[in-house]
């Protein structure tokens, strides 16, 4: 299971100011972003007072996103050859404002469902590929989606159906991290799709900073998580721990921080998720040059060799950034990112071989990205626009 969390850009850009103060314009975007996140919770946790409060009250879809009306057909669109020369069984998902794409490499096609549009109050928008399915679910108290294979997307129903976030579980479990219990004790607790608990919970002390809304993945079945102060946490049943510096890119097995003491050079520490073991990079890190917004944009490639993340680039735009996570030297591939001003995460995939990069543009197309040379292809397809990438292996 694969997992995205980020904004919905909806097409449209932010026009953001340069100057030199770039670590205050970070600590506004990241408030923005905390705010709306943590405005949908209470939100989302008023509705579910109400609906204990009145029994046989139901949650209805939007208007605008009923799926009474029959939807257009699911569309197969047969390329004819091996995609990018891929002969393997992995998928790439991409969705965009009312369409999901499932990229079928190996067989040479592609899959185009239609998706109601998200009548989201939240800019953050999560993306998670199961086993037979894919989620689609708005932060806030708008209705998400489930989609099957080769199935019309339809409401999410059960303790899925009211928002919030929705995280990938363990391996095997085929299960996610769903906000759940009362607002004055709030808990993250693995709900399959089907809305059993299939697990413990995660919860944190009383009066502790860290915000269970702002849950995203860890890479490994686990949650990340941040305070309203920019203090990164990971997090799992009965443990969290504190990560010194901001994380900016996350892998299966490493997460990429970059630490800017007072006073000090910035540097870039690479975490061994699993035993916590730290590495300094060698390379100086480019002061404040990263989206230190929540949720983290950077993806580590498979081999944990290479980080990709958005970055500022030389026309002020957000463009793919690759590190070498050996010596920390970072190159600017120039190719501009869709966002909206809050999070660049979920534009960028890695293949499970580690052979291609792929990018949601701001323009709204897939790019194939070769991370040995810098170059990217197309899938040499017109595709409606898209917005979040997602693997399925």
């Amino acid at each position: 299971m694969s997992f995205w969390s980020g904004s919905d850009s909806g097409g449209q850009d932010d026009v953001l100011e340069f100057g030199r103060d770039r670590s205050a314009r970070r600590r506004r975007r990241t408030r923005l972003l905390l705010g709306c996140i943590v405005l949908a919770a209470v939100l989302l946790a008023v509705i579910k007072m109400t609906d204990r409060q009145a029994p046989g009250a139901r949650h209805q879809p939007a208007e605008g996103n009923n799926l009474a009306s029959r939807p257009p057909p699911v569309r197969v669109i047969p390329v004819g050859h091996h995609l990018l020369g891929v002969k393997a069984g992995w998928q790439l998902f991409a969705r965009g404002p009312d369409d999901l794409l499932r990229v079928e490499f190996a067989e040479g096609r592609i899959i185009w469902t239609y998706v109601p549009p998200l009548n989201a109050s939240s800019p953050v928008v999560a993306f998670v590929v199961g086993a037979r399915e894919a989620i689609i679910q708005p932060g806030g108290i708008a209705p998400g989606y489930v989609v099957p294979d080769g199935g019309q997307a339809r409401a999410l129903r059960g303790p899925l159906s009211a928002g919030g976030p929705v995280v990938p579980g363990p391996r095997g479990t085929q299960a996610v991290w769903a906000l759940t219990g009362p607002v004055s004790e709030p808990k993250l607790s693995l709900i399959t799709l089907s809305g059993r608990r299939a697990g413990p919970s995660i919860t944190v002390p009383p009066g502790s900073p860290q915000v269970l809304s702002t849950a995203v993945s860890d890479g490994r079945g686990d949650v990340l998580l941040t305070t309203e102060n920019d203090a990164d946490f990971d997090a799992g049943p009965r443990w969290d721990h504190f990560e010194p510096g901001t994380i900016i890119a996350v892998g299966s097995a490493t997460w990429l921080t970059e630490v800017c003491d007072t006073g000090q050079p910035c540097h870039y520490v690479v975490i061994n998720a699993v035993n916590g073991a730290r590495r300094i990079l060698p390379a100086v890190a480019t002061q404040s040059p990263y989206y230190f917004t929540w949720p983290p944009a950077g993806v580590i490639a498979p081999d944990g060799r290479t980080a990709a993340v958005a970055g500022y680039g030389s026309s002020g735009a957000t463009t793919v950034h690759l590190i070498n996570l050996r010596t920390g030297v970072a190159e600017d591939l120039g190719f501009p990112l869709a966002e909206s001003g809050v999070s660049a995460r979920g534009t960028m995939a890695w293949s499970p071989d580690g052979r291609w990069l792929f990018a949601a543009t701001a323009s709204g197309k897939i790019l194939a990205i070769d991370p040995r040379t810098g170059r990217a292809r197309s899938l040499g397809i017109t595709l409606p626009k898209v917005t979040q990438l997602a693997i399925r292996t």
